[in-house]
């Protein structure tokens, strides 16, 4: 497999970093996935790169050239065979290598570490069809969630108490109010209305979640974001997940609360629907 790594692409078994980057010492840097769909290509790729622009200004990390990703994630997926089928491209940014480690900035100019990869993927087909159970636990992360950091050890522990517990995802409340999932955004269906987490440094604005907002307009679906608390949760009609590799996915269970009947809502049937008509480009 082919990676590209700091303006050369290689083989990733030949592949070396420092082990003074940033990226490895201090989680100092942001990431991106982006997903293929074949014929029609990357979704949604300028909203993703958008994002990681963010991120590195909000970091503060300099000389990055966002253009040039594009092209190398064309030229990866070719050189790896993954133009033919479902693909991720996978875009790590990080401050770069510098010696000796310090907990403040290296000199402006140090330059950024950048790291990109493709892998096939399989979509979740079944958990898409069926719905999926979900935990709910405490979020305890830091105050800028709307970064995309590689700083994932909370997201991992709690991923990994749901795969340990044979269930999907594990989504999070602060304070009593829900706010997203490891790798998701949270939306429910209360009386026809479609309610998710504002935007705040609390949640990252996922490109799905803003996708599914737009779609809603669409398809004449009133929506709000609004505050969700916790003990509200029985009240739903429908729940779901929604992110780049989840897609829009029902949840039909949180903890051992069963929302409404226990299957997939018609509103989130129409979203799918509508979902994949825009990926396909219709």
């Amino acid at each position: 497999m082919w990676l590209y790594l700091n303006d050369k692409y290689v083989e990733h078994d030949k592949a070396t970093i420092s082990p003074f980057d940033r990226g490895f010492l201090f989680s100092d840097g942001i990431y991106e996935v982006v997903r293929s769909y074949p014929p029609r290509g990357f979704f949604q790729i300028e909203a993703h790169l958008e994002r990681m622009r963010y991120g590195l200004e909000q970091l503060r990390i300099g000389g990055m050239d966002i253009s040039k990703v594009r092209p190398i994630i064309e030229e990866l997926l070719a050189r790896n065979g993954h133009k033919s089928s479902q693909a991720i491209a996978y875009i790590q940014v990080t401050r770069g290598a510098y010696f000796p480690r310090q907990h403040f900035f290296p000199p402006p100019s140090t330059p950024p570490t950048l790291l990109i990869s493709t892998s096939p993927f399989k979509p979740h087909a079944e958990e898409i069809e069926k719905g999926v159970q979900v935990l709910l636990e405490k979020d305890i992360r830091w105050s800028r969630c709307d970064i995309k950091t590689i700083a994932l050890l909370p997201n991992i522990l709690s991923r990994q108490r749901a795969v340990e517990q044979g269930v999907c995802e594990t989504i999070w409340s602060r304070d009593g109010f829900i706010t997203e999932g490891t790798h998701t955004n949270f939306c429910a269906v209360k009386g026809g209305v479609l309610l998710t987490p504002r935007k705040s440094n609390f949640i990252l604005s996922g490109v799905t979640r803003q996708v599914v907002l737009h779609m809603c307009g669409t398809l004449n679906i009133p929506c709000s974001e609004t505050s969700i608390n916790e003990s509200e949760l029985g009240e739903f009609d429908e729940c779901m997940i929604v992110g780049t590799t989840t897609e829009v996915t029902p949840v039909v269970k949180i903890n051992e609360l069963t929302i409404k009947d226990g299957m997939p809502g018609e509103i989130t049937r129409r979203i799918q629907k509508e979902l994949y008509r825009k990926i396909a480009g219709e």
